[in-house]
């Protein structure tokens, strides 16, 4: 009965329009079988006595029959308006499950009743959360008199984890414990971000529990659940400072305690869980499960956001319901027709049938498959693109997913980009990203994706121009050398003639010499003609090996002022310059050590610009 009242409470319509066709279907069905029963003619022509007897014979009988029409009639035109109760959810690459760390980042949470204080415990404890949350997107939010978002919703907890060592409470523009305005904030982000359910963790150490809880019982009607991790002990511990620790007004020493019964009414009232902080995972595995329970259920709540989900036609059930009526209206013989037309068929190859052959289409044998990690098979077993896409993203076939997630809706293109990116085709993968924002333009996850495309581009540009200009450097470098050498070249040359002409000269001189005291002396002259041929051979030999010994010794000094050259570029510092170089990188250390360390410091500025952009800022009377 149960069962019925779901069915009935659930049922909807795939095409409602066909339902308008019945009344039309069934007016019809009236006027002939209304018309059926009047005067056909026959009383013109036939005697009444036989009228009778015809009409006994052929209407009288099949009047009872046609009233099968009506039932006919009213299920046909329902099936074809495709009766619904069950959902099918749609492939969206996007996990589902959405949780919201709040972190307290008051100056109470420096207090070191537990080591080294608990700010710090407080960030190994979310830690260890990031490392077990493999699925599901998270977010940080801090807050103190005011609060603030580290991240948006994401996947990628190692940015979280990166943001999360800048967290100090100095990073805060006003201080205080305003826990009611983080709890706002968190439900700003799931909402943004599409969810309908979703999950807050508090990390903190008190609570103003009156506010608090009204901003949590205003999350669970929103089906938002907030847990809470307490963090520090109920003695407390002061809070340091560098001149000594925080006081009050009254110049009373501040010792905060840790609040567990506010802390446990605050979780009640979020309908989540509570746990103190442990020095093992038993807190964490206490609260996790919270997150795990509600997965499905905030899976399907999502997917009704996103129009993910698709309805189920049990219109092909009611068609079962024809084929007996169908079988009564059948005349004698038409049966073993049918058998016969059956029967006789050529024998096809028979396959093996499972249960789920019976009740599953194939989209849903590949939903099953691709939950028990069987990708290749649900690509295969898939008949639509989304589901084919998925299995096809699944086993990192980036390239034919990108190209099936083509439905033309944001999803489609948030997904197709997603599949682009991964692909490498980063300027695809953000014109698909547009596309999706032209859709739904403030969906977080692409705005979030698009903006990781765009610094990776910017990344590979910067990349390629630098490239370009070592090569230009390079080039320009060897261009200078060779210079250098043809200059060098063009002057080894210029000396070498200079060289011989000094020579030629020389040989000139001598022979002008020896002519004039041949032409004072004929005799001497006739005798010496005979020997002068031998003579300028030996002095040209002379002459061409001095030369060459010049050359020599020019190559021969060249090389060895390159060898010294190269051994003072590759010579080993003395222990002087040693101690030298030593004393100037200390110097530099030391100059880099008095740049103050500030990695909150963006985090800084950006809380304060937005905290003075408020027109109404929190009211917040304690400074810790």
């Amino acid at each position: 009965m149960e069962t019925m009242t779901a069915i009935f409470t659930n049922l909807q319509f795939i095409r409602p329009m066909a339902l308008w066709s019945l009344p039309v279907v069934l007016f019809i069905l009236w006027y002939l079988q209304r018309n059926h029963g009047k005067d056909d003619g026959w009383a013109k022509i036939c005697d009444p006595h036989l009228l009778q007897a015809i009409k006994i014979k052929s209407a009288g009988k099949g009047s009872n029959w046609s009233l099968l029409l009506w039932p006919i009639s009213i299920i046909a035109v329902l099936a074809i308006a495709g009766p619904a109760f069950r959902k099918m959810p749609t492939p969206v690459i996007k996990n589902q499950s959405a949780l919201v760390i709040v972190l307290d980042v008051s100056r109470s949470m420096l207090a070191d009743d537990i080591k080294p204080n608990r700010l710090e415990r407080a960030k190994f404890k979310i830690n260890d959360i990031l490392d077990q949350r493999k699925d599901g997107q998270t977010a940080l939010v801090v807050y103190a008199g005011d609060a603030f978002v580290v991240t948006p919703l994401t996947d990628d907890t190692e940015t979280i984890a990166l943001m999360l060592k800048a967290i100090a409470p100095d990073i805060m523009p006003v201080q205080g414990s305003r826990v009611d305005i983080a709890l706002n904030k968190a439900q700003q982000l799931l909402q943004q971000a599409g969810y309908v359910t979703g999950d807050v963790l508090l990390v903190g150490d008190g609570v103003n529990l009156n506010k608090a809880q009204i901003a949590a019982k205003k999350l669970l009607d929103n089906r938002i659940t907030t847990s809470v991790l307490a963090i520090g002990t109920k003695e407390g511990a002061p809070i340091p400072t560098a001149q000594g620790f925080v006081k009050d007004t009254a110049g009373n020493i501040v010792v905060p305690k840790l609040q567990v019964s506010a802390l446990k009414k605050l979780a009640t009232a979020g309908n989540g869980r509570f746990a103190q902080i442990s020095g093992n995972s038993s807190d964490i595995d206490y609260l996790i499960p919270t997150q795990v329970e509600q997965n499905s259920k905030s899976q399907t709540d999502t997917e009704d956001a996103y129009d993910t989900e698709k309805l189920i036609d049990e219109g092909p059930w009611l068609v079962l319901l024809l084929l007996p009526l169908f079988v009564l209206l059948f005349r004698k013989g038409l049966l073993l027709a049918l058998f016969l037309v059956v029967g006789l068929q050529t024998p096809q190859s028979s396959y093996a049938l499972t249960w789920d052959d019976l009740w599953l289409n194939a989209d849903q044998k590949a939903a099953k498959q691709l939950q028990n990690g069987q990708v290749d098979a649900a690509f295969e077993t898939a008949k639509s693109d989304n589901w084919k896409a998925t299995a096809a993203f699944r086993k990192k076939d980036y390239t034919q997913a990108s190209e099936l997630f083509n439905d033309g809706s944001a999803d489609g293109f948030y997904n197709q980009g997603n599949a682009l990116a991964q692909s490498g085709k980063l300027q695809e993968a953000l014109e698909a990203y547009n596309q999706s924002l032209q859709i739904r333009a403030d969906d977080e996850d692409t705005l979030y994706n698009k903006k990781q495309v765009e610094q990776a581009l910017e990344q590979q540009q910067q990349n390629k121009d630098q490239q370009d200009q070592e090569q230009n450097q390079e080039q320009e470098q060897q261009n200078q050398e060779q210079d250098q050498q043809d200059q060098q070249s063009g002057e080894d040359k210029q000396q070498d003639k200079q060289d011989s002409d000094g020579k030629e000269q020389d040989g000139e001189e001598q022979s002008g010499e020896e002519n004039q005291d041949q032409g004072d002396n004929p005799q001497q002259q006739e005798q010496e003609s005979e020997s002068e041929s031998g003579e300028m051979t030996e002095e040209e030999k002379k002459q061409q090996q001095q030369q060459e010994k010049e050359l020599a010794q020019e190559d021969e000094k060249a090389a060895e002022q390159e060898a010294k050259e190269r051994q003072q570029q590759e010579v080993k510092l003395t222990p002087e310059e040693l101690a030298e170089n030593a004393e100037n990188k200390e110097a530099i250390e030391q100059w880099l050590r008095r740049i103050p360390d500030d990695p909150g410091g963006l985090l800084r500025r950006k809380f304060y610009y937005q905290y003075n952009q408020q027109n109404h800022k929190p009211d917040e009377t304690d400074d810790w």
